[in-house]
């Protein structure tokens, strides 16, 4: 009798050990994410509303049954309308957000930002499911979604940033398309425009009263320019943009092309990111006492 209790419990002791190195190995090659509690601004119930959902436009953008528009502070590919076509993943986006709202009854909570309105009167929200998946983070995830800057709403771009990268790594949806590769400025073709990925050198920094424009290396006689406005410099307190002379860059924005500039505008240090670390001995710097446009 003591002989099968000993070999009870060393075959239990075996088969825990079994499930605990198994259950190892499945964390370790596929690490459980984050989503369902992750990028919570706070734990506060009051500061959520709860609202339905009527109608989904796209993957980032919601119609509620009291005639609210919400943008999710996220950007997603593009659905057709009116002249815009239909991008690559957009259908796609699309239906996963409306399978996972049917999910809840297409009942979601709404936690506001600093700023509750964009330009075109769309209320700004971080949006959760009852269970408590942020949304956005949720798309990003997946690699349908790209993080999308809206000053001064940027308490969770930590969070979503974080979430992008993470597919970007692995080459999820969007992140496989050509179009969203990383391109060498120095080779970038003078028609190129739109959300871009930028790989290059920063030649120039020239400081303006109303901004500061930093220039990228480029065979071009139309240099792009890296440009951060006065209003925003406030999240620039802790970047030294002074010490990005000769250094190696990879830059996400909107890429403006005129005819006799190409411009990306910068809201915010989460959009850059340094590759090289030389060490700087004769800075180019420029002081001008004229404002930029």
């Amino acid at each position: 009798m003591r002989r099968f209790l000993a070999k009870l419990a060393f075959n239990k002791k075996t088969l825990f050990m079994g499930v605990f190195f198994v259950s190892a190995l499945v964390s370790f090659f596929y690490p459980v994410t984050t989503t369902a509690a992750g990028c919570s601004a706070d734990n506060n119930p009051s500061q959520l509303e709860s609202v339905t959902v009527k109608w989904v436009y796209d993957g980032d953008t919601l119609l509620l049954t009291d005639k609210r528009k919400i943008r999710l502070i996220v950007d997603t590919p593009e659905v057709k309308h009116h002249k815009q076509k239909r991008q690559a993943y957009a259908a796609k986006a699309r239906e996963a957000l409306r399978v996972l709202l049917k999910k809840s009854h297409y009942r979601v909570n709404l936690r506001y930002g600093a700023e509750r309105k964009d330009r075109y009167s769309r209320t700004l929200a971080h949006v959760y499911t009852p269970s408590g998946i942020n949304i956005a983070n949720w798309l990003l995830e997946k690699g349908l979604a790209s993080t999308m800057i809206f000053p001064p709403n940027i308490k969770l771009a930590h969070c979503y940033k974080q979430a992008e990268g993470q597919a970007q790594q692995h080459v999820l949806g969007i992140w496989r398309l050509k179009r969203n590769k990383i391109k060498a400025a120095a080779n970038l073709s003078g028609r190129a425009k739109g959300h871009i990925r930028l790989k290059g050198r920063i030649k120039k920094v020239i400081h303006h009263k109303k901004s500061i424009i930093m220039e990228l290396d480029s065979h071009s006689k139309r240099p792009i320019q890296i440009k951060i406005k006065k209003k925003h410099f406030r999240y620039f307190k802790h970047f030294d943009t002074d010490k990005l002379w000769d250094k190696t860059i990879i830059i996400s924005g909107y890429l403006k092309n005129k005819r006799y500039k190409r411009t990306i505008s910068l809201k915010h240090p989460f959009q850059i990111r340094v590759l090289s670390h030389k060490k700087i001995e004769k800075p180019t710097i420029i002081w001008s006492s004229h404002n930029a446009d």
